[in-house]
């Protein structure tokens, strides 16, 4: 007679599997029925039991949050576009405590920006009644790691409300169901945390015992890769931009043939392609694009240099300042100075042509300038020839630690999409 492999518990399909990690885990007789009967799907189930300590008591914790998310006092839910302007209000009263700042993002007047230039994106929330107290968010990507392709989770969004810290709302919001989009499979998950931010070493060394033992750490710092991206003061452009001009669809097969070229071989890069770099410009949309809806990033921010009769330099600018602003306050004294950013997308250029993407970062450094943002962010680090060039705008480092928990395949050469910063 078959092994039987499944049964099931209130409906709810369990495998033979399952029952066996958990016994593995030492969970009692019960635990798992509880588990799934509080609402709490299989898969989550699996998932905590690759990356959680996932033993009785930390279940027994689940479960109570479980029950009250869905039947207490609080809700657990995906973000909606209704819940805007209490998004952005969570986002202005959860800083950052980074060494002697409180760093605040500043969303708005379209909080959600960042986020709509980002591939299959989850945002989940708790809300106290009409507040919103903890969010996070996830974007599934396809990407090459070591010159292979795998599918990756990027997480994101972390933010609890300075009035409900401490509560355990961190860890609650993090394992809120996500909607199918955003829960297909994944590889692996990694993040990026500032440097100086102990708090999230702090939360994975109490929920995953051990799991920062293979990921580098440089001293005194956060666990995980060092990545750089390049600060390009906002100032007006010296050349006069000969040969630069906005961008055409008869531009795109030469644009994403030198984008594939300039980051060849970096890991979490997706080669581009005509259909993917079109569908990004036009917003989405097949056509015009719908009156009522935001401006993130489009056509008329994307530009080519041009000379010889050929495309040598491409890039595009996300007026990211305009929506997402980073406030910090010295908690000392009380100082603030708010920074806002314009970021460098979808750029490449020809082999030896360096003094053209030279060219076009000293236009888009300009455009910054004149949309009254602080900073060109410009990702030069893979590119040590370009980056030395681009000293002479008197650059200033921003560092973040790249958190990747695979030894194989492993990241080495990062490549850094911003709207993923």
């Amino acid at each position: 007679m078959p092994r039987r492999t499944r049964d099931r518990v209130e409906g709810v399909e369990v495998s033979a599997e399952l029952r066996a990690a958990t016994r593995a885990r030492g969970w009692p007789d019960g635990l798992l029925e509880r588990a799934l009967e509080s609402g709490i799907e299989p898969g989550r189930i699996s998932g905590w039991l690759n990356w959680r300590a996932a033993d009785a008591a930390d279940i027994e914790r689940q479960i109570a949050w479980q029950e009250r998310l869905t039947r207490g006092d609080l809700r657990a839910r995906e973000v909606t576009w209704g819940d805007h302007d209490a998004f952005c209000e969570l986002w202005e009263n959860s800083p950052e405590e980074i060494g002697d700042f409180e760093i605040t993002t500043l969303r708005g007047p379209n909080g959600f920006a960042q986020f709509r230039l980002q591939e299959r994106v989850t945002l989940q929330v708790i809300a106290d009644g009409n507040v919103l107290i903890a969010c996070v968010g996830w974007a599934r990507r396809n990407v090459l790691v070591s010159g292979r392709r795998v599918s990756v989770s990027y997480g994101q969004a972390l933010r609890v409300h300075k009035d409900y810290r401490r509560m355990g709302l961190g860890d609650a919001v993090r394992t809120v169901a996500s909607a199918m989009n955003g829960s297909l499979p994944a590889l692996t998950q990694y993040d990026y945390a500032r440097a100086g931010n102990f708090a999230v070493v702090g939360w994975w060394e109490k929920h995953s015992p051990g799991f920062w033992k293979d990921i580098p750490r440089e001293e005194g710092q956060v666990p995980g890769i060092p990545v750089g991206v390049a600060q390009l003061p906002a100032r007006r452009a010296e050349g006069a931009g000969t040969g630069i001009r906005a961008a055409r669809p008869a531009d795109l097969e030469s644009c994403v043939a030198l984008v594939n070229r300039t980051h060849e071989g970096q890991d979490l890069f997706r080669p581009y392609t005509v259909e993917r770099l079109s569908d990004r410009l036009d917003e989405g949309y097949w056509g015009p694009r719908a009156p009522w809806s935001p401006h993130v990033y489009g056509w008329e921010d994307f530009f080519v240099l041009e000379s010889g009769g050929r495309v040598r330099a491409c890039a595009g600018l996300w007026d990211r300042g305009r929506d997402q602003r980073d406030r910090y306050r010295e908690r000392a004294s009380g100082a603030e100075r708010t920074v806002s950013h314009a970021a460098l997308m979808d750029w490449g250029f020809e082999t030896g042509a360096e003094d053209a993407m030279l060219e076009l970062l000293d236009f888009l450094g300009g455009r910054a300038h004149a949309l009254e943002r602080t900073f060109l962010l410009a990702p030069l680090e893979q590119l040590p020839a370009l980056a030395k060039r681009a000293e002479i705008f008197q650059p200033v480092n921003e560092r973040r630690y790249l958190r990747w928990p695979l030894p194989d395949p492993a990241v080495t050469r990062p490549y850094t999409d911003l709207a993923y910063w």
